[in-house]
């Protein structure tokens, strides 16, 4: 079989021709490393890892038996625009493994490899990655003729199988891809699965252009008479995956809202079976620079420079090895708590900045849940009176940068009672909910979800726009019609809009066999909610870190950082998404009602922005009144129920 040249050795037409890998193959490879995973941080070496071992074929045209196999061990690769920020985590976290004993760095070398598999959105889905270790017929082959079969085959019960056909692309060690694969490697060449190498020759990305799923299936008999297996029948949706909080993460610094933020840890690792890891940070470097920023004070006889050494050699020591031991300390009591409780505990002491060490942690490890204290040890005491910020300035920071679930203790009070869900019609609202609901479960708390709109935003705006307002401008925008159309539609259309999002919660609960509170509120959203906590007293008030209308890039919403601020229970910024469109099961489609010509000229006065609001509000009104059609009366018999 001749080489095509336009793709042998990898040019880039393999990759431009490349297609994506199909949701069930991706699916079982990120579910399969991290049960791998999760065995190997737990102590467990993997005796088989199917889909991390494929059959490859290449071809040999100089052979009488034109294809050669091998079996390889292959990986996903993150996509080129985010491939720095892995290769920077990998070597972080080598660097951090460096000359310790490999018990004590599994942790975070496996936190390290799984930093990809938990943002699957950051994975090229048209490539899998091997490397080259023997230099052998396999590397030969390919280096002449491009073209790679792969054969995964599963374990049962599903024996999930496939066959990848697809273009091997060479890359040398200069290249930033290969460079990854090589970290990932050595995150685990110590381990009893691997043989250590001295290197690698090279390694390959194999591009997608045809998958086959192998998968076994049941072929129904020919005969009527066939055996039909009972068995219940399936959703056309998939039911979404249960709220799991595996690894649990608490910083701690023996601090009062410290220890709280480690009784909530424990509270929900009690009920879910989860890892405690505790990391604390300590700061010896900047204990050693502010002692040479205080040298030139010294006195006289400590100036000479053999003193001088000493006593930075002493003062090193005695800051490295004390501030190591109080670190240990810290994390020695929470390791009891959770021994005390069988938990399985890991401590993580570091050295460095305490919030960008932390966040460094956080994203390395992938953990399902931060807990920490809304503030620490800055905290002072003046005249018996305690002085502190409303959150501080760790907290804030590690809140800011993380893109992780965080919980914020703001007392001593455990999860339970009342707990608090604010909805605004976003994935991350209704991904709240559902932690609330999973967390209420465990400690026996009922939920309240609460949508709050504000429909005297506009009106505001189109007063303050009457006195600035120039006489031609004025007849141009014509305020007070604007006024008009938003007192007559918008404003309730909006009030309907959230109405269906606590509509939507109630579903979500229920699938989940939880009951809910709802309620709809008028106002400033963190101002409305916030009173609504302030009333109801909950011990946790959840919200999404980002709101219905944030935009790529934002850190937290302002009403999110707004309530994290005020409100005067534990707060928990959710990260994850949950879409419930249930879009799997059915599709609907509404039609629009016929508009009359005259109730079109209304219709068309309203801003463009929001015209598909007010249509919706005029047409859901008719529908209740079974009314066929809009017309001009029909527009002013909404405007009247609707108060305007």
């Amino acid at each position: 079989m001749a080489a095509d040249p336009r793709v042998a050795n990898g040019t880039p037409d393999a990759a431009s021709v490349a297609r994506s890998l199909p949701d069930s193959f991706l699916r079982w490879q990120i579910e399969s490393r991290r049960a791998v995973l999760t065995a190997i941080a737990a102590g467990h070496m993997p005796r088989r890892f199917a889909a991390h071992l494929p059959v490859m074929v290449t071809f040999d045209a100089e052979s009488p038996f034109a294809i050669r196999t091998a079996t390889k061990g292959a990986g996903l690769t993150p996509r080129d625009e985010v491939l720095d920020r892995y290769i920077a985590t990998l070597e972080e976290a080598l660097a951090r493994c460096a000359d310790r004993p490999w018990e004590e760095t599994l942790a975070q070398r496996v936190a390290a490899v799984r930093a990809l598999l938990d943002r699957p959105e950051d994975v090229d889905p048209r490539r899998l990655a091997f490397l080259e270790i023997f230099r052998g017929r396999s590397y030969a082959n390919l280096r002449r003729d491009g073209r790679v079969v792969l054969h995964y085959a599963g374990e049962g019960p599903e024996y999930s199988s496939f066959q990848i056909n697809g273009r091997a692309e060479v890359l040398g060690p200069d290249d930033r891809r290969y460079r990854y694969c090589a970290l990932v490697r050595r995150m685990f060449e110590a381990a009893p699965f691997h043989l250590p190498q001295p290197g690698y020759v090279a390694a390959y990305l194999v591009w997608v252009h045809e998958v086959l799923d192998k998968t076994p299936y049941v072929v129904a008999a020919p005969s009527s008479e066939r055996f039909v297996p009972q068995v219940e029948p399936v959703a056309s949706a998939a039911r979404p995956a249960e709220v799991t909080f595996r690894e649990v993460l608490v910083p701690v610094d023996n601090s009062s809202y410290s220890r709280w933020a480690a009784e909530l840890a424990l509270q929900i690792a009690g009920a879910f079976g989860s890892t405690v890891v505790s990391s604390h940070v300590y700061a010896a470097r900047l204990h050693d620079r502010r002692f040479r920023d205080m040298e030139p004070g010294l006195p006289e006889e400590y100036q000479q420079p053999q003193v001088l050494a000493h006593q930075r050699a002493a003062h090193d020591t005695l800051i490295a090895q004390g501030l190591k031991l109080v670190s240990d300390s810290y994390l020695a009591m929470l390791e009891e708590r959770c021994a005390l409780a069988r938990l399985r505990f890991v401590g993580k002491p570091s050295e460095g900045k305490n919030y960008a060490e932390l966040v460094r942690e956080v994203e390395i490890g992938g953990y399902d849940l931060v807990v920490m204290g809304v503030r620490g040890m800055g905290e002072t005491w003046r005249r018996g009176r305690r002085q502190h910020q409303v959150i501080g300035s760790v907290c804030e920071r590690v809140v800011r940068r993380v893109r992780r679930d965080v919980l914020v203790a703001k007392g001593d009070r455990p999860l339970g009672g009342v707990f608090v869900v604010g909805i605004d019609g976003s994935d991350r609202s209704f991904a709240a909910l559902r932690i609330a609901l999973a967390l209420a479960r465990a400690a026996g708390a009922r939920v309240q979800a609460v949508a709050a709109y504000d429909p005297f935003l506009h009106r505001a705006l189109f007063h303050e726009l009457e006195n600035v307002l120039t006489a031609e401008a004025r007849k141009v925008f014509n305020t007070a019609q604007q006024r008009k159309l938003h007192e007559e539609l918008i404003d309730s259309g909006i009030a309907k809009i959230y109405d269906d999002h606590l509509a939507t919660a109630q579903r979500i609960a229920a699938e989940d066999g939880m009951e809910l509170e709802t309620t709809l509120l008028a106002g400033k959203p963190y101002a409305t909610l916030l009173r609504h906590v302030e009333k109801v007293q909950p011990s946790l008030l959840a919200v999404g870190r980002t709101g219905v209308h944030a935009d790529e890039g934002l850190d937290i919403g302002s009403n999110a950082e707004n309530l994290l601020r005020l409100a005067p229970c534990h707060v928990l910024l959710v990260a994850r998404s949950f879409a419930p469109t249930w879009a799997e099961t059915s599709t609907i489609v509404v039609e629009h009602l016929p508009w009359t010509p005259e109730a079109l000229a209304r219709l068309e006065r309203v801003p463009a922005f929001v015209r598909g609001m007010a249509r919706r509000a005029v047409e859901d009104y008719a529908r209740e009144r079974g009314l066929a059609a809009v017309d001009e009366q029909t527009v002013q018999q909404a405007r009247e129920r609707f108060g305007a």
